[in-house]
């Protein structure tokens, strides 16, 4: 499947009829789904333009390489396409898709565990030239601070990680954080709570250098 940006697959999803969030009700989506769910391969073919972006970019930051979260987006939907048929008609879709792809983060970081004794084993290397920042202190200042944050998430770990990042870069409900996540809201609630603090702690120690200290606003919230 070529792979298009999440403004891109959701605009193809609204001009086909797919998206519908007015009222906070994905209705049209359900629908597609349920098509999807019969076997209509262009029904799930809109779903995945829509979500491909998306997926793939919370799990770049839930591994920091974008070849893994490349590689598993796409095991993602292999997964999502396969199991569609067996599941229930009210299906929360979105957090059902964003559990998949969390599995599969922590699956591969148990792996990656694994694998740490390895003399060669090294960090991701993947940056390209548009990445850089050049001579532009803005930019620089502005790649410079994503590298902190996506350090941030990295210290504090996969689970906490994946809690604030369905919550506050990806803007799920709480209900469907912890849908995603397996787990009550009651037990999304304070996992929030303690990964907010994690969070917090973590950006303040690796910020030390920087002046003046400040903290995502995301996070405070």
């Amino acid at each position: 499947m070529e792979r298009v940006s999440g403004d891109e697959g959701r605009d193809s999803m609204q001009a086909q009829g797919v998206v519908d969030r007015a009222d906070g009700v994905d209705r049209i989506e359900q629908a597609a789904v349920g098509e999807a769910r019969a076997g209509d391969v262009a029904a799930f073919a809109a779903l995945f333009d829509a979500y491909q972006g998306p997926i793939t970019s919370y799990l770049y930051r839930l591994t920091g390489s974008r070849e893994t979260a490349d590689d598993l987006a796409q095991e993602t939907f292999i997964r999502a396409f396969r199991a569609l048929g067996k599941t229930p008609d009210d299906l929360n879709f979105r957090a059902w898709l964003y559990r998949i792809a969390t599995n599969g983060a922590a699956s591969w970081h148990r792996r990656q565990r694994l694998l740490t004794w390895l003399p060669f084993n090294r960090g991701d290397d993947s940056g390209t030239p548009e990445d850089e920042p050049g001579n532009d202190p803005r930019l620089a200042e502005t790649l410079a601070e994503r590298e902190l944050i996506a350090a941030t998430l990295r210290r504090i770990g996969p689970k906490q990680a994946s809690a604030l990042l369905l919550r506050h870069h990806l803007r799920l409900t709480v209900e469907e954080t912890a849908a995603a996540l397996d787990i009550n809201a009651n037990t999304a609630k304070v996992r929030l709570f303690r990964a907010r603090k994690a969070f917090i702690d973590a950006y303040s120690a690796l910020n030390d250098d920087r002046t003046p200290t400040t903290t995502p606003r995301e996070v405070q919230s």
